[in-house]
């Protein structure tokens, strides 16, 4: 069984669609060219409408949209920080027994 903290799929807001891959990615980004009160800045850009004069803007716009401001505030570091390591770490073949050329 998966633990729903770490589980970045669940929705601890109700009727809300998983986080994808590239909202996860604008966020981390975000976060990382904002630090520690990214969470804060990001609900006042939100709610003054400043959120697309930021760099990938459509893309927080869109999370906006379709997650909503109250799920971007429900995010908690962990869920964040296991995401970045995750999407960090190099894609695995789909096949491991056809990496290489044949001989």
């Amino acid at each position: 069984m998966t633990d729903k903290l770490h589980d970045h799929t669940m929705s601890n807001v109700p009727d809300k669609p998983a986080w994808t891959d590239d909202e996860l990615r604008t966020l981390i980004d975000f976060r990382r060219r904002n630090g520690r009160r990214w969470k804060s800045k990001l609900l006042d850009l939100y709610l003054f409408g400043k959120d697309d004069s930021e760099p990938n803007g459509a893309g927080l716009r869109h999370i906006r949209n379709r997650q909503g401001p109250s799920r971007v505030d429900a995010v908690i570091k962990a869920m964040l920080d296991e995401a970045e390591d995750r999407l960090a770490a190099p894609a695995r073949p789909r096949h491991p027994g056809l990496v290489g050329p044949s001989r």
